[in-house]
Order: structure tokens, then C-alpha cells, then sequence
């Protein structure tokens, strides 16, 4: 009886553990301000998504994923170029994929809204200008159909009262440019 019991209670254990392990988890992070966003960024943008392609570290260890971007609008900051190329962890190649908790990736032909600094490409190009997200999917709105802009792929454990989503994309427009 006691063996029998061990053994149902060691099933309900690995089949918790397979539920929860199989679930998509997001990260708890600390809530960030439309104002803290854009003073830590270098460039706000509104635009769209035009590609989408996970490559290899140049280490061979991990994989990110280049999102090239067409740029609509500058909100806040100077770029010149129409078209840039935002870089962030996680991707998939072939059977191999990488998904980070703390980040919302970015989908061809999505409207979006970034904050975003300049940074250094994990591609095998030199002189590459690539940007990265500022706080992680906190500094990526999705634009709906509806003009709504909206914030997704993470949990907040304090902070919640501070960030805006499902905000009108004019308002949050004005907001970022408020910022001085």
C-alpha cells in the first residue's frame, strides 16, 4: 500500500511539473512609467514590422532574433534612417528555440510603437547600428485596428498603477512628447 501510494503521489508531482513547465510563463518585473520609458530611451518610434529573422549568436551559444522596422514616425530623439533593425533575445531556427520571459517579440506586419536605445549586434557584421528595446516588453506597444495601443508578455508585482496601457495611441503620443 505504502509503495502504491508513493507511487501516485510521485506521478501527481511530475505531472504538475509537466503542466507547469509546458505553460508560457512571463516575467515579474517592476512597473515602468511612460516617463521612465522615454527618458531611458535614445529614440522613441512608431512603425511597423517588415521582417522578422532568428540568427545564431556569433558564439554559436544562444539565438536572437533582427527585426527590421519601418520607421513611420520619430516621437522622441534623431534617426535618419527610414528603416532600422531592432535586435532581441530568443527566436526559433529549425527544431531549436530560445523564448525569453521577459521579452515580447515582435511579429511581421505589427504596428508598434518602441523605446529604444543603440546597441551592439550579436551578428557577425561590423559596424552594424542595431537598437534594442528599452525595459524589455514594457518598451513595446502593440497598435490595434482600434488605435489602442496595448502592452503584453509580462507581469508586474509593483508598479502596476504607473504604466499605460490600452491607452489611446495619440495620448501616448502627447505623454512621450511631454517628456522633457
Amino acid at each position: 500500500m505504502k509503495i502504491k501510494m508513493g507511487f501516485i503521489t510521485m506521478s501527481m508531482c511530475l505531472a504538475i511539473l509537466y503542466f507547469l513547465s509546458s505553460q508560457q510563463a512571463s516575467a515579474i518585473m517592476v512597473g515602468l512609467s511612460t516617463e521612465e520609458l522615454t527618458k531611458a530611451s535614445e529614440v522613441v518610434i512608431r512603425g511597423e514590422v517588415e521582417d522578422v529573422e532568428p540568427h545564431w549568436s556569433m558564439d554559436g551559444k544562444t539565438i536572437f532574433t533582427s527585426a527590421s522596422i519601418s520607421v513611420k514616425d520619430v516621437i522622441k530623439g534623431k534617426i535618419s534612417q527610414k528603416k532600422i533593425v531592432v535586435e532581441y533575445e530568443g527566436g526559433e531556427i529549425g527544431d531549436i528555440g530560445v523564448r525569453v520571459s521577459d521579452v515580447s517579440p515582435l511579429i511581421k506586419g505589427e504596428k508598434i510603437i518602441l523605446f529604444l536605445k543603440s546597441g551592439d549586434s550579436k551578428r557577425d557584421k561590423q559596424n552594424e547600428k542595431i537598437h534594442n528595446i528599452v525595459g524589455s516588453a514594457q518598451g513595446k506597444y502593440t497598435i490595434g485596428d482600434d488605435g489602442i495601443a496595448r502592452k503584453s508578455g509580462f507581469s508586474i508585482i509593483k508598479g502596476k498603477e504607473v504604466i499605460d496601457n490600452n491607452i489611446s495611441v495619440d495620448a501616448l503620443i502627447d505623454k512621450i512628447k511631454g517628456v522633457k
